[in-house]
């Protein structure tokens, strides 16, 4: 598994259009084949973070191929973010508990 770490801070001019590119990038996301999930979180001091789990590193790269992803980041890189570092890892171990017991993990 591939699990993408993006945390940002958005200029505040920017924080409506980001948010309308936003969505359209969520709704991309699943169509990409290998896609696992997409989260994103708010911290108290403004940081932003969004993990992205994909199942493999071609997966991801489909990601970062993805014209709407590609539009985002362009728009990102030149306006939207004040900062944001991107973290690109590759899981060793996964660890998982599930409320349901009748769920069986590979």
């Amino acid at each position: 598994m591939i699990v993408t770490v993006f945390r940002q801070r958005t200029d505040p001019a920017f924080v409506s259009e980001y948010g309308d590119i936003g969505k359209d990038v969520v709704a991309a996301a699943p169509e990409v084949p290998g896609f696992i999930s997409f989260k994103r979180f708010q911290a108290d001091d403004g940081e932003s973070c969004t993990v992205v789990e994909f199942e493999d590193l071609e997966a991801h790269n489909r990601w970062i191929a993805n014209p709407i992803h590609r539009k985002a980041m362009s728009r990102g890189r030149e306006s939207f973010f004040v900062e944001y570092t991107i973290t690109v890892c590759e899981a060793l171990r996964i660890l998982q508990q599930h409320p349901n017991p009748h769920v069986t993990i590979p």
